[in-house]
């Protein structure tokens, strides 16, 4: 499976991906608020926001070749910012997805390779993820990679 960057034709399909699976990244705190359309609202702000940085983009994975399926097969979204304690060159990964057939294939890894290579390149020396404490399986994805879990956040409704 290639992974490259992506095509702007192919953030429609990225952003309705992502808005599918963003409902289940919400923690409590989210849910008085979270209707489709504020998904879809954030989601595209998110990605709109993020690539008008410098240096961010989306690798997409392609479907294997004679795969039936459209639109991309895994997809990351990221970008480098600086540390806000060391100021040193980090990438952020904002968005993780590989498409539900794939996932326990060993996609999300690759994906994350790439990642590395790709800060290796814009001269970023740490990666970064923010994960919600329930979804397990990002969770155990960014750990197999070597990822350690750093910090905790915590909220609650005012």
């Amino acid at each position: 499976m290639q992974v490259r960057p992506f095509r702007q034709e192919e953030l429609p399909a990225v952003l309705a991906c992502s808005v599918q699976t963003a409902a289940a990244q919400l923690v409590a705190r989210d849910l008085p608020g979270a209707t489709s359309q504020a998904l879809a609202r954030q989601i595209t702000g998110m990605y709109t926001n993020a690539l008008m940085m410098p240096d961010a983009t989306i690798l997409v994975m392609d479907w294997p070749q004679g795969a039936k399926e459209t639109g991309p097969a895994a997809y990351v979204l990221m970008m480098p910012q600086p540390n806000a304690f060391t100021g040193e060159r980090e990438v952020i990964i904002l968005d993780i997805y590989t498409h539900p057939a794939l996932r326990g294939r060993k996609v999300g890894r690759l994906l994350l390779e790439h990642v590395s290579a790709y800060a290796k390149r814009v001269g970023a020396g740490s990666l970064v993820a923010q994960i919600a404490v329930h979804n397990q399986a990002s969770r155990a994805l960014f750990r197999s990679a070597g990822y350690a879990e750093e910090r905790v956040v915590v909220g609650r409704r005012a």
